[in-house]
């Protein structure tokens, strides 16, 4: 009770003030009072915890003028922050219905209304809202931003894009890229049934953002499944210029595409050449191993590991090790192997740039603060097992 008082108070005061303005400006009517008698019955029903008559009484002081519309606004945003939806709706339904607003207040009241309704989680209701105001002359910029909010919720994703392309140039700063992703979406929700459609619409993707990396993958993967395996390389390997952060999540399909072309010794070649350039890539070093294994066999591989975790340990590579030499050391090897497993099992193997979540799926939309392509795959080193070890609570 003591929250709503301290709330509808200012309000309350705020109605007298107005009734007071309105007596000063009549001064040749003294006999009109200062404060309606509906003001003491706000103020009653306040008083008798009946909040919600309180509302409607106070919204009815505050007579919907020039002068009063930004108080009509100011209070529903107030409810609007405070999770009350519903009362921030009834005041700017009661605004839209007068008929003295003008042409941008009416504007300004239906954007609010409109992210009312989205706040209530009334996504269609607000659609309409907001598609109306892209018919109107002098379109708020709030409008293509909020449909383009409402078709991502609802995986509309061309409609994400129209939307995306009506947004104001000067707010386009990641526009480009968000167009790609939802480029991206389409692309995979076709690439079982339409490779070609699912091509072009990748293709679309690069044009408006050309480092995206999920367009990469989904080509590479794309053009391994039709044989075009040539091809994959040249997509797949362009992702170090991209982002060589990404590098892990290309290494296995690139790994298919030499295999299938029998040029496994180019691949070895490229791989050395990554790890110069990027020494703490974990992922190029164990691919690195996989071929020194095949090639030479596993006492190499084990050899070869061995030397590259002395200069940069990790425990990937250290779980490979073990793996590789399992068949010695019967008693040591086996816990050890335990121990390597579960950390790998129990890392986060991706996380986001941007607020910091971290999992173990890959997600091109961040689960966290909802932005795209923020998350990247990481690899635990050992600087990151004193964490990992502390037991779970």
């Amino acid at each position: 009770m003591l929250g709503w008082l301290f709330f509808l108070l200012p309000v309350a005061a705020l109605s007298g003030w107005i009734m007071a303005r309105r007596h000063y400006k009549r001064r040749y009517r003294p006999q009109e009072p200062s404060f309606s008698p509906d003001y003491f019955k706000g103020l009653n029903y306040l008083l008798n915890e009946q909040p919600d008559k309180a509302i409607d009484v106070f919204i009815g002081l505050l007579e919907v003028n020039s002068e009063t519309v930004e108080t009509h606004l100011a209070l529903a945003n107030l409810f609007r922050r405070r999770g009350e939806s519903d009362r921030a709706i009834r005041i700017h339904q009661n605004l839209i219905a007068r008929p003295s607003l003008s042409a941008q207040q009416r504007r300004q009241a239906l954007v609010e209304l409109g992210l009312d309704y989205m706040s209530a989680g009334v996504l269609d209701r607000a659609e309409v809202l907001f598609l109306e105001l892209l018919q109107q002359p002098g379109t708020p910029p709030e409008a293509p931003k909020q449909l383009l909010r409402i078709y991502q919720q609802e995986k509309k994703w061309q409609q994400a894009i129209d939307m995306a392309k009506q947004i104001p140039a000067n707010d386009k700063a990641n526009t480009r890229a968000l167009i790609a992703q939802f480029y991206c979406e389409l692309a995979d929700s076709v690439i079982e049934k339409d490779q070609h459609q699912a091509l072009n619409l990748l293709r679309s993707a690069h044009h408006y953002d050309a480092n995206c990396v999920r367009a990469s993958l989904l080509e590479g993967r794309i053009l391994i499944k039709i044989g075009q395996y040539r091809k994959a390389i040249r997509v797949l390997q362009h992702i170090e210029k991209q982002n060589h952060s990404f590098l892990p999540e290309a290494l296995p399909l690139l790994y298919t595409c030499f295999d299938n072309t029998d040029n496994l010794d180019d691949f070895k070649d490229w791989l050395e050449s990554l790890l110069t350039r990027y020494p703490h890539l974990t992922s190029a070093r164990l691919m690195l191993t996989k071929l020194v294994e095949q090639k030479q066999g596993t006492e190499a591989a084990q050899r070869f590991l061995y030397q590259q975790l002395h200069q940069h340990p990790s425990v990937e590579g250290l779980h490979q090790l073990i793996m590789l030499g399992e068949d010695n050391h019967q008693t040591l090897i086996p816990l050890i192997k335990d121990v390597t497993t579960t950390l790998i099992h129990k890392g986060d193997r991706y996380t986001c740039k941007n607020c910091g979540f971290s999992g173990r799926t890959m997600h091109w939309l961040c689960p966290g603060c909802s932005q795209w392509a923020t998350i990247r795959p990481i690899e635990i080193h050992l600087s990151a097992l004193e964490k990992l070890l502390e037991p779970s609570r």
